[in-house]
């Protein structure tokens, strides 16, 4: 029999029992003011309510609450409330709240920061929902720059905010679905609106394309004509023959949509909205309908104005061919109609400034001297000795006419410093000459601007002394350079 390959386990004759593990020992927390315990106490009961409700008990009852409480903490809290926030968590939030309401801003947790915006769009610890809009205004002001949700949030809460509370429409000036939902107002109404204002709405739609459009920074009149005239076009085609209007055509049909007021916000409903409705300018219902809201506001999407940008690139793409402007571009759009239509309109403009040119009177005033001595030379021919009085003395010629501003009289006015600096800035030759006889060139460029402006009608160097570019060659040949 072969050994053992281990050696044997060697037990000793101890006794082994169950023994309780004693609990650790905590540090006991600080003990609550008595307000926040009874806050705290809000939260508990047989019959639980709901998160938004107890916010809303929890908030009133703290309303007037401040605390100073030493608190250096950075909590992160989603939809924070008051139940969310640890004891010390909750002082360092009253601590801080009491600060902001004075108008003193520190920094804060956002944490903290929306708690505060939540109190507000509910109307906690304000006499009216104006001191609330006011104080929303004041936290996007001061805490912006603490991280870009504030911001974002707020310009969609805010306009919510006005909606909810009734206050006055014009808080919405700022809204970019107000400014949206006007400008569309106004295409709706063309054909009773002033021209400029039909094109200030497609501008403000619109303004991606014709703000970079090497065409319209040089033909912007013309092409503001062609927009106009083709919009009423489009307008009068889909009126006649379409069920869906130029507007419906460009934006979609205004139709109620569900609307989230508020939405990724702890809101209560404090004025308990079940059936209301809040009208601006006249156009835009916001409804609420047991509880459920809507809205006839077209929303600000990344698509919004597409198409009309496109139809604006479709117009200049035509422009640029009727006037052979070079740097041709692709139209966007291609339906045939519009496409004439848009020909069509251009080249009837083209006509009329071409006829408008043919009728234009000239009047060529090199031909007034020699209309006037040849005037004297008739009139010469046809007085008689016997018509001169004998004791008249004999008529003067008439004065010359002023002489006109030639180039080798305005080359004469230049002294010969300033003539010499002028062929350098034209030919790209050293001023080092300057520095040895003490000119500077500043005070030459505006001697030379003075003493040509009769000739040219214009500044010909700019501050630094350069040529501006339209009269190089004009005084390259005054120079003969």
């Amino acid at each position: 029999m072969e050994e053992a390959r281990y050696p044997s386990v060697i037990l000793d004759d101890t006794e082994y029992e169950d023994e309780a593990i004693l609990p650790q020992r905590r540090p006991e927390a600080a003990e609550l003011p008595p307000l926040l315990a009874r806050a705290r106490a809000l939260a508990e009961g047989d019959f639980p309510a709901s998160r938004q409700e107890i916010f809303l008990r929890q908030g009133r009852l703290l309303a007037d609450y401040a605390d100073d409480y030493p608190y250096t903490g950075d909590p992160v809290r989603y939809y924070p409330t008051y139940q969310s926030l640890t004891d010390e968590e909750l002082r360092g939030y009253f601590t801080w709240r009491a600060k902001v309401r004075a108008r003193q801003v520190e920094y804060a947790p956002l944490t903290f920061i929306f708690l505060y915006i939540y109190e507000l769009i509910n109307c906690i610890g304000v006499e009216s929902a104006e001191e609330a809009y006011e104080q929303l205004l004041f936290v996007k002001r001061s805490y912006s720059t603490f991280g870009w949700a504030v911001s974002a949030y707020l310009d969609r809460w805010i306009p919510d905010f006005v909606v909810y509370y009734d206050l006055d429409p014009a808080l919405l000036a700022d809204s970019s679905e107000k400014g949206y939902n006007q400008c569309i107002h106004v295409l709706e109404n063309m054909e009773r609106e002033p021209r400029e204002r039909v094109l200030d709405a497609v501008k403000q739609i619109a303004p991606k394309w014709i703000g970079r459009s090497r065409f319209y920074a040089a033909h912007f009149e013309d092409m503001d004509e062609v927009i106009y005239t083709v919009l009423k076009g489009m307008a009068a085609h889909y009126a006649a023959g379409c069920k869906r209007g130029l507007v419906d055509q460009l934006f979609g049909a205004r139709l109620p949509g569900h609307m989230h007021i508020f939405s990724q916000a702890i809101f209560c409903n404090p004025l308990g909205r079940k059936n209301y409705q809040y009208t601006v300018d006249g156009m835009c219902v916001y409804s609420c309908e047991n509880g459920i809201w809507t809205s006839k506001w077209r929303p600000v999407t990344s698509r919004s104005g597409r198409k009309l940008e496109a139809l604006l690139k479709t117009i200049d793409h035509v422009m640029r061919e009727e006037y052979a402007f070079g740097h041709p571009i692709r139209g966007d759009i291609s339906l045939r109609w519009i496409l004439k239509l848009i020909t069509e309109t251009t080249r009837a403009l083209l006509a009329k400034k071409a006829e408008a040119e043919k009728n234009r009177i000239r009047i060529d005033f090199s031909l007034l001297n020699k209309i006037r001595s040849d005037a004297d030379i008739i009139r010469e021919k046809l007085v008689t000795e016997d018509d001169l009085e004998p004791d008249a003395p004999a008529m003067a010629p008439p004065p010359e006419a002023a002489a006109t501003a030639s180039p080798a009289a305005g080359l004469a006015q230049l002294s010969g410093p300033e003539a010499r600096f002028l062929a350098c800035q034209l030919q790209g030759g050293d001023t080092g000459w300057l520095r040895e006889e003490g000119l500077m060139p500043s005070v030459l460029a505006d001697a030379i601007n003075e003493k040509l402006y009769d000739l040219f009608g214009d500044t010909l160097l700019d501050a630094d002394g350069r040529p501006v570019a339209d009269y190089v060659d004009d005084l390259k040949e005054m120079l003969s350079l």
